[in-house]
């Protein structure tokens, strides 16, 4: 730099506290927003242009892209399923004798359509700006499309019209409840094995069914790959540029090839919501009592140790907008003893309604336990408490008691698998209308519209599809 001369500057020179100013206001810093000043503020802001999902996508849906579409015509659809060809009289006779009569089983049954739906909204100017990820109206209609498939995608296994205090919910019924419920392999806390799949398959094929597909949480499927590694079941080849593991595409058995079908929406049994998953959702239950046990169809010699054990409860309220708070910890510990367990006792339970109801009733509740324990100590933590029954309200009265029995079917914190036929003539989704846009009237500067859905899953062949619940995870 060029030295002061005269009260000025001589060249390009300039003094050092120039410099340091005129550095300072070139520097880009990383200020944002509407308060940048200096170079900050001619500094062009970069936004990737490339949208990050950090959520699921199209490829994680598996169960609406392999099950059987057909189209429904009616709000109220009608099948008739055949049990029996006859019975089971001799079909040999003598010379010139007449057969004796013989008719099929055939049960008419109907299932009513259901319907899903999202509104989405653009506005206006959100329209006629350059927005960083495309059009927006595309973006809204993509998103409302997954967000249905994901409800659509869950419900197909978890589904249950019952749920409702009065005439049919509005979810229909998904694979737990449209499967025999005689159709069932209770693994009781432990990981799933290959004697499992291949007698869940056996069971199947024993009731005239073909089954081709297994679907289980990826959980699941992990711990049963991990359960080939000692026991080198299946021969490994030599490491190819450094690859070691495996991975299990299909199970073969007796009864046939059946493909696996990893899906991520089928999840561990829930804990409670930590608050009210809806404004629309009702008051939290005012409580959840146990009495003492008794009976004998209860089974609570499975997932708990030998001995006295102890578990607690809480419960929430639900209705189709969404789920309430759960209620607190409700006072001491259910204790049963291993008598109670050998005469094979239940727990009933008595659930209370709120004082005051509000606008929004409930229509069926969660029940949520905790693992029985050896220790007579309540969890305080939601965390601690798993979803063992859902079961419809018998009162939407303030005060209003509902009485259910815990027989242990569901163990908390476990996982359900599916194995069946995934064929039309025993699995079908029958669409009124397939996924579809509509827009609604403008009536303001935004666009909007919904994305709707009309149909109903349904099975003809109940005992060719079968579940495997209860499953446990392996230690790790």
């Amino acid at each position: 730099m060029n030295t002061s001369q005269a009260g000025g500057y001589s060249g390009f020179g300039v003094a050092q506290n120039e410099v340091q100013d005129l550095s300072k206001a070139l520097e880009a810093g990383y200020q944002v927003g509407s308060g940048k000043t200096g170079g900050s503020a001619l500094r062009v802001e970069s936004l990737d242009a490339a949208l990050k999902v950090t959520t699921y996508t199209s490829s994680h849906i598996k169960f609406w892209k392999k099950i059987p579409k057909t189209p429904a015509y009616s709000t109220v659809e009608e099948y008739n399923e055949t049990s029996s060809y006859g019975g089971s009289g001799g079909a040999f006779l003598g010379e010139g004798e007449t057969p004796q009569s013989t008719d099929a089983s055939v049960i008419r049954r109907m299932k009513q359509v259901k319907y899903l739906g999202t509104l989405r909204e653009v506005t206006h100017p959100a329209m006629v700006v350059h927005p960083a990820h495309g059009d927006l109206v595309a973006f809204q209609a993509q998103t409302g499309i997954l967000w249905l498939l994901n409800t659509v995608e869950t419900n197909l296994f978890t589904g249950d019209s019952s749920l409702a205090f009065a005439g049919e919910a509005k979810q229909w019924d998904g694979l737990d409840n449209l499967i025999d419920p005689t159709s069932v392999i209770d693994l009781e806390g432990n990981s799933m094995q290959e004697a499992d799949v291949e007698e869940a398959t056996n069971t199947i094929l024993e009731n005239y069914g073909f089954a081709d597909n297994i679907f289980s949480a990826p959980r699941v499927m992990s711990d049963f790959v991990k359960t080939l590694y000692p026991r080198q079941r299946v021969e490994m080849p030599a490491p190819v540029n450094g690859r070691v593991g495996m991975s299990v595409s299909s199970f073969g058995t007796q009864a046939g090839e059946i493909e696996s079908n990893p899906n991520v929406f089928i999840r561990k049994q829930p804990v409670p919501p930590s608050a009210a998953t809806s404004a629309n959702a009702p008051a939290s239950p005012a409580s959840i009592a146990d009495g003492a046990t008794t009976g004998t169809t209860g089974d609570h010699t499975k997932g708990s140790p030998a001995g006295t054990t102890y578990f607690n409860y809480v419960v929430t309220a639900c209705n189709h907008f969404g789920e309430s708070a759960p209620t607190a910890v409700q006072g001491g510990t259910v204790d049963i003893t291993q008598a109670n367990k050998v005469t094979g006792h239940y727990v009933p339970l008595t659930i209370t309604n709120p004082g005051t109801i509000g606008a929004f009733p409930p229509e069926y509740f969660r029940i949520y336990r905790s693992v029985a324990s050896t220790t007579n100590t309540v969890p305080a933590a939601m965390s601690s408490y798993s979803l063992v029954m859902q079961v419809p309200t018998s009162s939407q009265t303030a005060s209003g008691t509902t009485v259910v029995n815990d027989v242990n079917l569901q163990l908390p914190f476990t996982y359900t698998a599916y194995v069946g036929e995934m064929t039309p003539s025993v699995l079908s989704f029958r669409q009124l209308y397939p996924l579809m846009k509509m827009d609604l009237a403008v009536t303001g500067p935004s666009l909007r519209f919904l994305m709707l859905l009309y149909g109903v899953p349904l099975m003809f062949a109940t005992k060719k599809w079968l579940r495997l619940i209860n499953i446990g995870e392996m230690a790790r």
